[in-house]
């Protein structure tokens, strides 16, 4: 058995890990687990026998711990592992020696409470040292933890958003762990005021992805205001989405050409806009000297929904179109009505076609009531684009997304 004295971490907010003395301890699996879980949460009170059994659920919802002496040989096993679980008298609560260990989820629940007694708004260290303590949604992570039990953390977690929704955009710049933060609780809408305050921290930056034109795009571009984020090749592009995921899903915008390399017909601007459609929140318009024929908007309807595309942009031959590209780049981020909603309707459309994609395959030989529900309920979002405000367009297809897309 491992000394007592050692000094004990547990991670609970994300995946389950366990630290001796800064050394990984392989953590319990199934009920054990949970039970520790359990435990690393109530850390400070610890647990009594009917509240433990109530939290632990097995995969119908129902209580996993059927008798008090089922819970106690799981509390057998925790101390076989060496973990710091001492004896306890008769009626007291199970608990941890909360003086050996430390639990993530302790740590931010208290970190969020100081932030009430600085003497001023926290700073990027305070915040990015909060926010660096997640690695994944506990409620997803831990299935067989009673949902109940994150109230406290979700609780703290969200006073931690009010803050961050008030905080000064520089301060927002210096947290590189913000975005990834958020992207653990896709959907939850309270992440959204942060999410646009992130946004707006840098309204005017957009990627640029050309390998030929680069310095005339970017130089007109920053000349109007922009900041530009620039890829000249398929290999920048691999490392940047490897390196720097973060960064990208922070941008504006993105101006992406559709050939990056010389032969004019490789089409892999398509792996650029496609990766950003799947992965970030990011719009993004596609450019090329070699439209289609006839009506460009029309006969490109089908390539701007399967890619999210807020527009194909020609770039003009033999000189570039310096200016419809300042347009689309406009396009992009602007706060017009016009353009919000052009950026609503491209995003429903991707979402309509990604969820048709998604349920062609669910209605078995019979009616597919799915894809029926979800193809009306993209109609009904359809009318409030055309008919009703921005703010409400943007809303539904927000939610629209949100159920239909995975």
């Amino acid at each position: 058995m491992t000394d007592m004295g050692e000094q004990w971490r547990i991670r609970v907010l994300g995946d389950i890990a366990v630290e001796c003395g800064g050394t990984r301890v392989e953590p319990p699996g199934g009920l054990t687990g949970a039970v520790l879980v359990v435990l690393a949460l109530r850390l400070r009170r610890g647990a009594r026998e009917q509240e433990l059994m109530d939290s632990i659920r097995n995969s119908s919802g129902r209580a996993a711990i059927a008798s008090e002496q089922a819970l106690a040989q799981h509390f057998s096993n925790l101390r076989r592992t060496g973990l710091p679980v001492p004896k306890r008298a008769k009626g007291a609560p199970y608990k941890l020696d909360w003086g050996a260990v430390r639990s993530d989820a302790d740590e931010f629940v208290t970190g969020v409470r100081k932030l009430r007694g600085l003497p001023g708004p926290p700073g990027a260290a305070e915040l990015a040292a909060l926010i660096g303590l997640w690695h994944g949604d506990p409620r997803v992570c831990h299935q067989q933890v009673d949902p109940a039990c994150w109230k406290e953390v979700f609780l703290h977690r969200d006073r931690l958003l009010e803050v961050l929704a008030e905080a000064d955009p520089q301060i927002l710049r210096q947290l590189d762990g913000l975005a990834g933060f958020l992207d653990l609780f896709p959907g939850d809408r309270a992440c959204d005021p942060v999410r646009e305050r992130l946004r707006a921290a840098e309204p005017r930056r957009i990627l640029v992805v050309e390998d030929q034109m680069a310095e005339e795009i970017v130089g007109a571009l920053e000349s109007f205001g922009f900041s530009c984020l620039t890829i000249r090749s398929l290999d920048e592009w691999w490392t940047m989405q490897r390196e720097r995921q973060a960064e990208l899903k922070r941008l504006a915008g993105a101006l992406v050409d559709l050939h990056l390399t010389p032969e004019l017909d490789d089409r892999r601007g398509l792996e650029v806009v496609e990766w950003l459609a799947r992965h970030t929140e990011v719009p993004a318009s596609l450019m090329t000297m070699a439209p289609p024929p006839g009506d460009l908007v029309e006969n490109t309807r089908v390539q701007r929904a399967r890619y999210r595309l807020v527009h194909i942009v020609h770039k003009g031959t033999p000189n570039v179109d310096l200016t419809g590209i300042r347009l689309a780049a406009e396009a992009l981020v602007s706060t017009d009505p016009r353009h919000r909603r052009r950026r609503a309707e491209t995003r429903l459309e991707w979402a309509a076609l990604s969820a048709d994609d998604q349920l062609l395959g669910t209605g078995g030989t019979g009616r597919n009531l799915p894809l029926e529900r979800c193809r009306q309920d993209a109609d009904h979002v359809r009318r409030t684009l055309r008919d009703g405000t921005v703010e409400e367009a943007e809303r539904q297809v927000h939610d629209f997304q949100r159920r239909y897309v995975s």
